[in-house]
């Protein structure tokens, strides 16, 4: 049996799944968070845009 390469790293598809996956979740969490910092720091804004728009309903 011929020995494998040790320059290259081969990663199965699990592994390649796990590391995507956790990449996504990285990701998704840190673009959650903005979009909460985002809406803490105009939360005048949107409070007055929909205390306005529904105020009517």
């Amino acid at each position: 049996m011929p020995k494998q390469s040790t320059r290259h790293s081969y990663k199965s598809r699990r592994e390649r799944n796990d590391i995507a996956e956790r990449r996504f979740k990285q990701i998704l969490f840190f673009a959650v968070l903005i979009g909460i910092l985002l809406l803490l720091r105009n939360w005048r804004e949107y409070y007055n845009y929909f205390s306005t728009y529904f105020n009517g309903l």
